[in-house]
């Protein structure tokens, strides 16, 4: 196993975020978003970093924005690519003092709302509350299976659910596969892996190979997305 020198804390955190991000969309989002303004970021723009100590949650409205950390060694490690309808940032409900970091990928608009506003807005509307304890309880079961499979899981099997969650998150119809609309290195993939970059990148020569992944002009992958599951399902890398 190669994650024991970056789970630890970094699985934690990147569970309880996913839980959390979850939580905080839909109807709760609509109610608290109402007549707000959207604030612009440039494609690499740092929308709050680690040790920041404002309690802001960023709603994204439009782009792409990478949540994540930088471990003691230096490397960055990625929780999860947001897209419009998420938000980010939303681990400071649980800690002043920032853990994690998010940065653009692209330019996008996101929409600013302080935590106090948010726990003012959940006591002035109760029936959300109930709603979002479920879908807490939820996500957590989703965040536990994602630390089983990164904790357990081989290269090319953590790849190919990497792989396969960014094609049903952002992903969109390209002809008979699914493109990742958004432009990630293999650095950032291997950060969402969480491993070595050359490993990485030898685990994605392999879908290549068998025809299950592929690049556009642009440089965005390609992913037949049942393909990926059968093949990662009996990865044994």
């Amino acid at each position: 196993m190669e994650l024991t020198d970056t789970t630890d804390p970094a699985l934690h955190e990147a569970s309880l975020s996913a839980a959390l991000m979850s939580v905080f969309r839909g109807k709760f989002c609509d109610v608290l978003l109402l007549g707000r303004s959207q604030v612009s970021f440039e494609k690499d723009a740092v929308l709050y970093d680690i040790g920041d100590k404002d309690r802001n949650f960023f709603f994204i409205r439009q782009g792409f924005v990478k949540v994540g950390t930088i471990m003691p060694d230096g490397r960055e490690i990625i929780y999860d690519i947001r897209k419009g309808g998420d938000v980010a940032g939303e681990l400071c409900a649980r800690q002043v003092l920032r853990r994690d970091r998010a940065v653009a990928l692209e330019p996008s608009m996101v929409v600013p709302v302080h935590y106090r506003e948010i726990v003012r807005t959940l006591q002035d509307n109760p029936d959300l509350l109930t709603k979002l304890v479920e879908i807490f309880c939820d996500c957590l079961a989703d965040a536990y299976e994602q630390i089983n499979t990164l904790a357990v899981h081989d290269i090319l099997r953590r790849l190919g659910n990497v792989l396969a969650g960014l094609a049903a998150k952002i992903g969109r119809p390209f002809d008979d596969m699914i493109q990742i609309p958004s432009y990630l290195t293999q650095e950032e993939i291997s950060q969402m892996v969480a491993a070595r970059r050359e490993r990485v990148s030898t685990a994605l020569n392999v879908l290549r190979r068998r025809g299950i992944i592929q690049y556009t002009n642009g440089g965005h992958l390609l992913v037949r997305v049942e393909a990926l599951r059968d093949i990662t399902d009996k990865a044994s890398y």
